[in-house]
């Protein structure tokens, strides 16, 4: 499922006229739960077995002729379960047209292949004509056809019997069968490396120090998330078939000047778009409140997210997640405990008309700047806990 990305900034048009912001698209793939369903139906394995056993060729088997429909169901199943996926999820609830021809269809063009059941008595068909394979169908112009709904190959013995035109018939539905299998077996390879590969990335190097990581701290996160991980970054092979520069016009009217890249699969355009963003300090975190992953566009750093609470639609994670986080400080950490108490003393003394405004506001600063210290360790405890209180 090829796609054009064109990058600018923090921003990522995607087929040209779909905007998002770096890792916007890689942040909502982190906010779904598809991986257990992916392991526990062996998806991988499934879709690549199931990939051999459509194809037509020359030694199928008798078991494999008789199960084949069986096959085409169990294909279209799975096709169904990720097109739902796909539905949803950027960017291809933007470029794909719904709903996705079906693996019935797309045999139902190579029908010459298959059993019908007619005995070559094509003349008569009309709304009446069923059997076990399929039924009598018209088109929209008045022409009937026979419509496949069963699917039993009907495959020489001596592919010789073939003449050219038929053999190049048949190889164009085996190419097609393996191009349509190909891009659902790179979505979910693509969709498992984003749950194993950059998904404890995130959770466990990229906020490390709960800060934006600087560019010697993302190298020295991945360098050392790759020797820990059997499944990383190294093992990904970013897929690009065209790379260029293009002149695409901004939300603003404006012209700008844009990378223009071709995909061949999700994971290359995340692994490009991932490291991109961080750059920019455009990076996915997970909200230590909700658990949700949420995007952080530059600016301040955040631990929580700005999501609504279910019990309380006009608070946030950020509003209550930053102030349990204060308190859980100051009841845990002896230095923020004193940082605590000490400031609720001289703002008791402020309230009573003891301190001004502009004297409160500079010790403040001070304790701010003392805490730090205390801290990194630039301050003996003791020290602290003397000037602080003075």
């Amino acid at each position: 499922m090829d796609f054009y990305a064109y990058f600018w900034n923090n921003e990522v048009y995607i087929q040209e006229k779909y905007r998002f912001s770096s890792n916007e698209i890689l942040t909502k793939y982190l906010n779904t739960n598809y991986l257990k369903k992916i392991e526990e139906l062996d998806l991988l394995y499934q879709l690549c077995s199931l990939q051999e056993k459509i194809k037509l060729k020359e030694d199928m088997s008798y078991d494999n002729i008789e199960k084949y429909d069986k096959y085409v169901q169990d294909a279209q199943y799975y096709f169904d379960m990720i097109n739902k996926c796909l539905h949803r999820l950027p960017p291809y609830n933007k470029i794909l047209k719904f709903p996705i021809i079906t693996l019935s269809d797309l045999l139902n063009g190579f029908c010459i292949f298959f059993e019908d059941g007619l005995d070559d008595d094509y003349d008569n068909i009309d709304w009446s004509t069923v059997n076990k394979y399929g039924s009598g169908e018209i088109d929209e112009s008045g022409h009937s056809h026979f419509h496949l709904h069963y699917f039993q190959p009907k495959i020489e013995s001596d592919w010789n019997n073939y003449d050219l035109d038929l053999l190049e018939e048949l190889n164009q539905l085996n190419k097609i069968i393996e191009i349509i299998f190909s891009r659902y077996i790179s979505f979910i390879k693509s969709y498992i490396s984003i749950q194993k590969v950059f998904r404890p990335f995130v959770e466990n190097y990229l906020h490390m120090k709960g800060t934006f990581p600087n560019e010697h701290e993302v190298a020295e996160y991945f360098s050392g998330f790759n020797k820990n991980n059997s499944k990383n970054f190294e093992k990904i092979n970013c897929q690009m078939k065209s790379f260029g520069y293009k002149v695409l016009i901004d939300e603003n009217k404006k012209p700008i000047l844009c990378e223009q890249i071709l995909f061949s699969d999700l994971q290359s355009f995340l692994f490009y778009d991932f490291f991109n963003g961080i750059r920019n300090n455009y990076i996915p975190n997970k909200c230590k409140h909700c658990g949700k992953f949420f995007l952080i566009r530059g600016g301040k750093y955040f631990s929580y997210c700005d999501n609504p609470l279910k019990d309380e639609p006009d608070k946030t994670c950020r509003d209550v997640g930053s102030r349990r986080h204060y308190d859980d400080k100051c009841k845990n950490d002896p230095i923020w405990q004193t940082y605590n108490r000490a400031y609720k003393a001289h703002y008791a003394r402020y309230m009573k008309k003891k301190m001004t405004i502009s004297e409160f506001e500079k010790w403040s600063r001070f304790a701010s700047s003392l805490r730090d210290k205390a801290i990194a360790r630039e301050v003996e405890f003791e020290q602290y806990y003397a000037d602080i209180r003075k």
